[in-house]
């Protein structure tokens, strides 16, 4: 898993864009207006803009019109301290209770159960810091990588470059790792009975866990759906953890 950490994602409810890597052209866009969520404190628990499980009972913290730029500052994949001076024992003692933090939600007027949101993805603007990590028990290969493993990497907007793989250095071609929008109830009921299935025959879906997870009052050890609050893995219908390389700036 690679993760440039994006610290700015800006997300425009509809737009006409032409490709690129840069920022999508939109210099004939008129925004209605521009809505911010930003990121306080240094970890997910800190910040009431912040969550990491997916339920209905989630409260939006900010609202937006169709048409209009929304700004989202946004976390490290695993909500952790780590760094450049940061070791593989570091991704041992990481507490995946917490993965994955999100910003949001956000509120979109006029949209109704059922409705398909149509986004396009104008920004992401990285973090300086970035890494690429093995996380036992996670991944396509991990019956063959049992072990910890990370790879500390500087980010640019052109490029990403590291001390410990001299002469490589990999193009900026940033994806937010998990996007979607909260289930309802029904699909609530429907994925867990889904995932149990896919766990008991060996498949990767994280049950849903109180320890860790956010909002507490809803999905925390005395959170009022501390049973029903959804990971971000696997991924579903609504969206969530997809890590799709493709979904870059300009789709």
């Amino acid at each position: 898993m690679r993760y440039p950490l994006p610290a700015l994602l800006l997300v425009g409810t509809v737009a006409t864009v032409l490709g690129g890597n840069a920022t999508a052209d939109t210099t004939d866009v008129k925004w209605r207006s521009v809505v911010e969520i930003t990121k306080q404190g240094d970890h997910c628990v800190d910040d009431p803009n912040c969550f990491n499980r997916y339920h209905p009972a989630i409260s939006p913290v900010a609202k937006a019109e169709p048409g209009d730029h929304i700004v989202f500052h946004t976390r490290d994949a695993l909500d952790a301290d780590l760094g450049l001076d940061s070791v593989a024992d570091d991704v041992a003692a990481v507490d995946l209770n917490l993965v994955h933090p999100m910003t949001g939600p956000v509120h979109i007027e006029g949209a109704e159960r059922g409705d398909v949101l149509a986004v396009t993805l104008v920004d992401i603007e990285p973090d300086q810091y970035g890494y690429t990590v093995i996380v036992p028990g996670f991944g396509f290969l991990r019956d063959l990588y049992t072990e910890p493993f990370l790879v500390n990497w500087k980010v640019t907007r052109t490029h990403a470059v590291s001390d410990q793989m001299p002469g490589v250095r990999v193009p900026y071609e940033a994806f937010p790792g998990s996007i979607g929008v909260l289930p309802g109830a029904p699909e609530v009921e429907a994925w867990k009975a889904r995932e149990s299935a896919l766990g008991a025959a060996g498949g990767v879906a994280l049950p849903p866990q109180p320890l860790g997870a956010l909002p507490a009052a809803v999905c925390g050890p005395e959170g009022s759906h501390k049973d029903d609050c959804l990971r971000t893995i696997p991924p579903r219908e609504n969206g969530g953890n997809m890590d799709v390389q493709q979904m870059q700036v300009g789709t």
